[in-house]
């Protein structure tokens, strides 16, 4: 179960994830930070997500790894998995809601301040998940780093 909960989220980021980098251009250092919408910010930490839980898989599967280190792993992996879960519900949630809002452009005014305020909300919300997943992906990152080192 938690293995196949793991691959949908890793499947999410890696489906909505739009192409990071550019042919000819250097590597982006900081996804997250180069982001210039709220959703881009979501997809940068979530496909930092996955390859933090890529990376740390094969860290622990190498017989090489302490045991300490491949339990610090899983220990930050079992902590930044909910938060991931959580961002892509939020990012969810906030597409569903700026669709909902584009679709009523010269409809009722009514209409469009309820799209308006459920995407502020929306927008509030996934802007939350974002700084709540931050912390425990760094964890993670820190984790894994440590693990190659």
């Amino acid at each position: 179960m938690r293995h196949s909960l793991r691959a949908i989220v890793l499947c999410c980021a890696l489906a909505l994830t739009p192409a990071c980098a550019s042919i000819g251009q250097p590597p982006v250092a900081n996804p997250v930070a180069a982001a210039k919408t709220l959703d881009q910010r979501a997809y940068a930490l979530l496909r930092t997500y996955a390859a933090l839980v890529e990376e740390a898989t094969d860290i622990v599967g190498d017989p090489a790894t302490p045991r300490a280190v491949s339990r610090a792993l899983g220990q930050a992996e079992r902590i930044a998995t909910p938060a991931a879960e959580t961002l892509t519900v939020a990012v969810g949630a906030y597409l569903r809601a700026q669709a909902d809002f584009n679709a009523l452009s010269g409809q009722s005014q009514p209409a469009l301040e309820r799209a308006s305020l459920a995407l502020t909300i929306a927008a509030q919300g996934l802007n939350q998940a974002i700084a709540a997943a931050q912390a425990p992906i760094g964890e993670l990152e820190h984790h894994v780093r440590a693990g190659r080192g």
